[in-house]
């Protein structure tokens, strides 16, 4: 029960935040409110304004930032499909229009249920006069002939409904662009009284929410709460958005296998009091909305119970940094509005920027706090899993993202921010150095066209190694390392990123898994077979490259020899080098007659003598080639810099 407690705790806690608009404070996009108990969450359509005595006064079609509005709901109401069931105050027009099947209605009628769920309301100690007044008003049965007459909705001259607009395109109404389909029979109306909009008041949420506890008979142990209270029969969804259906608990399924074979009553195998579930799915709702990552139909989401600022745990470095800006209240840090302009361009600046962010994260995560972790995903449209859930404290948490982010560090050269300079919109490339996402190993790993459950799942094994310092799956790496020696079929963007990251998955896999240690910088005294076979294919390639530009001063995008033999030289390295040492004879040629540096060509030859006779053979070359090539690749461009610098 780890999960419901945890998410009941953060409801209790935030009490405050019940009923408040939301937003997501990183990305800026809405984000669903904590709701009240027994409410949930709907799109309306239409706003019907009434007089305190319950007389029609006007109508008007919401807009597109208008339509979500807080319903009261009964459990059985919030869990809704197809079934004819009303919900107690806003609803469809076949539930609170009398004169719906008269004008043309298709459906069921079901205004006789409505009217006797809200006059039950009404009658009980927790009625209000605004309900009273709609219910006052409903009764009347008139609202779809005073709609029409308002020209909010739009009937033929036998006064049924239209079933979608065939006028001009240009001439349509409004109803008819905010009904899903077109058919403006099953518009959403709720209600303002005396310019008070009911479905806003929370007065009016109060007064329902401890009128339907009132009504609760059934009650049984609550496994959470640990007492005798009202329990749950049918558990809430719109978990991960408005529009998803899937539950997290669900016991309907009377004729298969769902709680039979084990228990008799779907109670035995689970009861949860109606008030938790609530707030639990309520507050889990919120979170997934407000900082949860989404990712297809997977959602990760990490939380404190106390609403403390985490750092995004599947986000590089740069992703950390930026975060920092906006969730930590820190001077140091910048302002989140300039955070991209700000961020540092050089690698040491970074690096400290990185540092002071983690610090900032600690500062806000106590010792004792407790972090949850969890990645939701759904197999069908109607059942939600959780794949994963871990609790952790906070300090612990911190330090293995801080291992993560050093041991799997590379420098990184994909990212690009966007800011405005002179009033325009640039993107600025950013160098640093740090662990890549989890969802760009993935696509480094199995292509960014990968078929996205791979690629879900890839992330999710993933998660364990950043949050718990989990050893990292060999297979994910060799993969990764697989792709980069195919560069030459890639452009030379993606090249460049999966090489880079491999080399990232390949030092942190020795570091955590084997406890070997290898640096980004070039290591002159590593004897590994492989390590010295990739820095031969890197002077390979830079003697090709020093010589068509050196000679003939172009900088032509052909790929290089070394690059195209890549592949084979891997699988047989010894018979490989020998042809390649074939190809690059002309342009060592070509270097002596012009009288160049043949320094890679020389390099290459010690690199050569350093390995032992008896390894000199084609047995295929471990992962350890690729930071062999890199850092001899990244130590040939700091030469070249320093020359660079010199001749100035």
């Amino acid at each position: 029960m780890g999960w419901l407690d945890r998410c009941y705790q953060t409801y209790e806690k935030n009490l405050s935040q019940v009923g408040k608009p939301s937003a997501s404070l990183r990305f800026g996009w809405d984000a669903p409110m904590l709701l009240p108990v027994a409410h949930t969450t709907q799109k309306v359509n239409v706003e019907v304004s009434l007089s305190p005595g319950g007389t029609f006064l006007s109508a008007r079609v919401l807009r597109s930032d208008e339509m979500t509005t807080v319903i009261p709901c009964t459990e059985a109401s919030a869990a809704r499909t197809s079934g004819p069931v009303p919900h107690p105050l806003a609803d469809k027009l076949r539930y609170v229009a009398g004169d719906y099947a008269a004008c043309g209605g298709a459906k069921k009628p079901m205004w006789t249920e409505y009217l006797a769920q809200l006059q039950a309301w009404c009658d009980s100690p927790f009625g209000v006069d605004g309900i009273r007044a709609v219910l006052a008003y409903l009764r009347q049965g008139c609202l779809v002939r005073d709609l029409v007459s308002f020209h909010i909705l739009f009937a033929d001259d036998g006064g049924r409904l239209l079933k979608k607009w065939t006028g001009p395109k240009e001439d349509m109404p409004p109803i008819f662009q905010s009904v899903t389909g077109g058919d403006q029979s099953e518009a959403f109306v709720r209600f303002q009284v005396g310019g008070d909009d009911l479905s806003s008041n929370p007065a009016v949420w109060d007064c329902y929410t401890r009128y339907y506890l009132s009504t609760l008979k059934d009650t049984g142990f609550c496994y959470v709460q640990g007492r005798e209270m009202p329990v749950s029969l049918l558990s809430p969804y719109k978990i991960r958005s408005a529009g998803d259906r899937a539950k997290l608990i669900s016991s309907n399924d009377n004729t298969n296998f769902t709680f039979r074979g084990r228990f008799e009553t779907a109670g035995e195998a689970l009861s949860i009091g109606y008030e938790t579930t609530q707030k639990a799915h309520s507050a889990l709702r919120w979170l997934v909305g407000r900082q949860g990552i989404q990712n297809g139909d997977q959602a990760i989401l990490v939380w404190g119970a106390e609403n403390e600022p985490i750092p995004p745990v599947t986000g590089d470095a740069c992703d950390i940094v930026q975060s920092s800006r906006s969730d930590l209240d820190d001077d140091d840090l910048g302002s989140p509005l300039d955070a991209a302009a700000d961020l540092p361009r050089t690698r040491e600046a970074f690096a400290a920027a990185f540092q002071k962010a983690i610090r900032g994260y600690r500062r806000a995560l106590p010792e004792h706090s407790q972090v949850s972790v969890m990645v939701l995903d759904s197999a069908t449209p109607g059942r939600l899993s959780i794949r994963y859930y871990r609790e952790l404290q906070g300090s612990r948490l911190m330090d293995h993202i801080a291992d993560w982010h050093r041991s799997f560090a590379w420098a990184l050269h994909y990212r690009k921010l966007q800011t405005r300079e002179n009033g325009k919109k640039v993107l600025l490339p950013l160098v640093f150095e740090g662990a890549p996402a989890p969802a760009d190993i993935a696509a480094a790993a199995y292509g960014a066209k990968a078929d996205e459950k791979l690629r879900q799942q890839t992330v999710e094994r993933l998660l364990p190694c950043i949050t718990e310092g989990r050893p990292f799956p060999r297979d994910i790496m060799l993969s990764a390392v697989r792709r980069a020696s195919h560069g030459i079929a890639m452009e030379p963007w993606e090249a460049s990123k999966t090489r880079s990251i491999a080399c990232a998955l390949v030092r942190g896999y020795h570091h955590r898994n084997l406890k070997e240690e290898y640096t980004m910088a070039l290591d002159e005294t590593c004897s590994d077979r492989s390590y010295l076979f990739g820095r031969i294919l890197a002077c390979g390639e830079q003697l090709e490259q020093y010589a068509v530009y050196n000679t003939s001063g172009d900088r032509s995008s052909r790929p290089t020899n070394a690059l195209r033999y890549e592949v084979a030289f891997t699988q047989h390295p010894a018979r490989t080098l020998a042809l390649l040492r074939k190809q690059l004879e002309p342009y060592l040629e070509r270097l002596i007659k012009a009288r160049k540096s043949t320094y890679a060509g020389d390099l290459m030859l010690q690199l050569i003598a350093r390995i032992p006779a008896d390894q000199f053979n084609d047995q295929p070359l471990t992962e350890l080639y690729l930071l062999g090539y890199a850092c001899q690749r990244a130590e040939f461009f700091k030469k070249a810099d320093a020359v660079s610098d010199a001749d100035e």
